[in-house]
């Protein structure tokens, strides 16, 4: 299937995902948690019946099918991170967790092609963060094409448009579209499990069955193949710099600034900005007057030696 042509016929499988991660995207974070879930078209086309009075969370299509899995970053987590998800580097070391390679590549392939064609990933705020992230692992390992049949779509674009299509909606009102203030706008009460892959996941599956046929119809007019997702950063060459001049780069920044700026180099107050040239200048014209001195001297002597010797010959 060519990865930049647009889905043939209606969407089959939606595969709701979602990613945790070391940290925010200036930080080129790696991915500590994954978690899809596949549900079939005819899932939301023919919803099961709430069991309670609106506003109910409607219960999970019965036949679904997950792969939730943590993975080793290879790199620390930040502290907001951790905060969050509840996940760090250690303790998924300590569970002997494994990185982001090629068997997790794979892996995710042969979950897509279990799936009814054409597949659709929605991730909640996707386009700027997990389609993103998930390209640059992939991108990483050289595998960046392993997902080039999938579609995808951002959550936040398909429910923005569905509130605004609704008669509920109230013209130039502003609303916040992050994951738990949709779910409790639409069921009143936050989403359990909240920065769990697992738990977003299925927060999301969630409000997307709030209006599922006309989720669907976006759906299949608006998503846009995954090939087309640029990632996140640029992918780390395998073969880098000694660890000798890795940390000489590292530390040049630090040189230059504390060349530039005075108030960096010194707790003791203002100094000037170029102390290198002050001091040379100085050390240049302390020297020049003593050497002129010592040669008008040096030629004041020898004139007079000179009319000394000249005096007896008149």
């Amino acid at each position: 299937m060519d990865s930049q042509a647009p889905p043939q016929g209606p969407v089959q499988t939606l595969i709701f995902m979602d990613l945790e991660a070391t940290g925010l995207p200036f930080s080129q974070p790696k991915v500590t948690e994954l978690c899809m879930l596949a549900i079939h078209r005819c899932a939301l086309e023919n919803p099961p019946t709430p069991q309670g009075p609106p506003p109910t969370v409607p219960p999970l299509p019965r036949v679904v099918d997950k792969l939730s899995l943590c993975v080793a970053p290879g790199k620390a987590c930040s502290p907001g991170a951790s905060n969050i998800t509840g996940l760090s580097t250690a303790v998924l070391a300590a569970h002997g967790r494994q990185r982001f390679d090629a068997d997790l590549a794979n892996l995710l392939r042969a979950f897509l092609q279990r799936q009814p064609q054409p597949w659709c990933l929605v991730a909640h705020n996707g386009d700027r963060y997990d389609f993103p992230l998930l390209q640059a692992e992939l991108a990483a390992l050289g595998l960046a094409s392993v997902l080039d049949g999938a579609f995808c779509i951002d959550s936040i674009a398909a429910l923005k448009a569905l509130e605004h299509a609704s008669s509920s909606s109230e013209p130039g009102s502003r609303k916040s579209y992050s994951l738990g203030n949709i779910y409790t706008r639409l069921y009143r009460q936050t989403p359990p499990d909240s920065h769990t892959a697992e738990g977003d996941v299925l927060a999301l599956v969630s409000i997307c069955q709030w209006k599922p046929q006309a989720l669907l119809q976006w759906v299949d007019s608006h998503a846009r193949p995954f090939g087309t997702v640029k990632p996140m950063y640029k992918a780390e060459a395998p073969t880098g710099p000694s660890p000798r001049s890795s940390a000489a780069t590292a530390t040049a920044p630090l040189v230059t600034a504390r060349d530039t700026c005075p108030n960096l180099g010194s707790r003791k107050g203002p100094q000037s900005p170029f102390p290198m040239k002050s001091h040379g200048a100085s050390s240049t014209e302390g020297l020049l007057a003593p050497l002129g001195l010592l040669a008008f001297l040096t030629l004041a002597v020898a004139t007079l030696y000179g009319l000394t010797l000249a005096m007896p010959a008149q």
